[in-house]
């Protein structure tokens, strides 16, 4: 019989919600002004397998993930803002097939990298403000941007925040001290 007291936290330490950073690769004007990031729901699916005359038996299935969405602070010169919309115009219907060729050969970092894809990573920090985990996420791309509005009926000048979603293929959590998986 284990000891009660071996399975209690260790660390006593609340998680905050203000102790992040956000790296992505491919837009760092964004990932400076990040103002939110959020880990997403990831579910697992099931399979229902038929039986003769019963209820189906459900067993598991693959991993669903959630959109991932940041909320970040545009710059006056939109420059932030432009780096996710002229990725977004590259990946989609560009005005020619040169401006994709321009994008395309102003975003390979690598020969081996697929320029349509980034990696970010979503540093979680502990209370002391030190990198305590990481969440990785592979192959990233961005799939809706927010509005703009521009609205002189408001009462205090309130800066624009603009939401970038991305889809990916897999997040993981990693310890920063070991990289290994949590």
């Amino acid at each position: 019989m284990a000891n009660w007291y071996q399975d209690q936290l260790t660390n006593r330490n609340f998680l905050s919600p203000i102790g992040f950073l956000f790296i992505l690769d491919k837009a760092q004007k964004v990932s400076f002004l990040c103002q939110k990031a959020e880990i997403p729901t990831v579910s697992l699916g099931n399979v229902n397998i038929p039986t003769r005359g019963l209820v189906p038996i459900p067993v598991e299935g693959n991993m669903v993930y959630s959109d991932f969405s940041v909320d970040f602070i545009v710059d006056e010169d939109l420059r932030n803002y432009m780096q996710i919309h002229n990725w977004m115009r590259a990946l989609g219907t560009p005005q020619d097939f040169e401006e994709r060729k321009i994008w395309r050969d102003s975003n390979q970092d690598s020969p081996s990298q697929d320029p349509r894809f980034s990696d970010a990573t979503l540093q979680v920090l502990n209370n002391s403000n030190n990198a305590n985990f990481d969440v990785v996420f592979k192959d990233l791309f961005p799939t809706s941007l927010s509005t703009l509005d521009f609205d002189v009926t408001g009462s205090d000048n309130d800066y624009f925040t603009a939401t970038a979603t991305f889809k990916y293929t897999v997040y993981e959590i990693r310890n920063v001290n070991s990289q290994t998986r949590r």
